[in-house]
């Protein structure tokens, strides 16, 4: 178990066998009307939703891309002066259509404070990620070779 949380760095953790693994546990997407997380009428994965888009707009406007929020696909969180989220969800890169992983890691305390720690394409994904719609891509590459 200790191998695969550092492998993934704590985002894929096979929760089959345990409830918690090394203080990571599972955030349940499908918790009932309202979630353990965030307030009502908002479900665990409203939140992490909303926590998601986050991550992802401040990664498209640092790093110049268009990619589009699809779907959280899991979360794993453990105790970090507050809670530490690790949530993997899928955008639309737009340079090819295709849904892409990518991963979020969010530091959330009570309405407190939340720190977007950072988001990313996920790593060993074997896929290639652009963020930009192919012409831009494209109008790029064209302007590189003339100057």
């Amino acid at each position: 178990m200790r191998e695969e949380v550092n492998q993934s760095d704590g985002f894929d953790i096979d929760f089959d066998h345990f409830r918690c693994v090394f203080n990571y546990h599972r955030a349940y997407l499908d918790d009932g009307e309202f979630g353990e997380f965030g307030d009502e009428p908002e479900t665990t994965e409203d939140f992490l939703k909303r926590l998601s888009q986050k991550s992802l707009e401040d990664y498209n406007l640092n790093e110049k891309r268009k990619f589009e929020f699809v779907r959280v696909v899991k979360s794993n969180f453990h105790f970090s002066a507050g809670l530490m989220f690790l949530i993997t969800f899928e955008v639309i890169d737009p340079y090819d259509s295709e849904i892409k992983p990518f991963q979020a890691r969010v530091r959330y305390l009570n309405d407190t404070f939340t720190e977007y720690v950072f988001c990313r394409p996920k790593p060993n994904a074997g896929v290639e990620y652009f963020g930009n719609a192919k012409t831009d891509v494209e109008k790029g590459f064209k302007k590189q070779r003339l100057e």
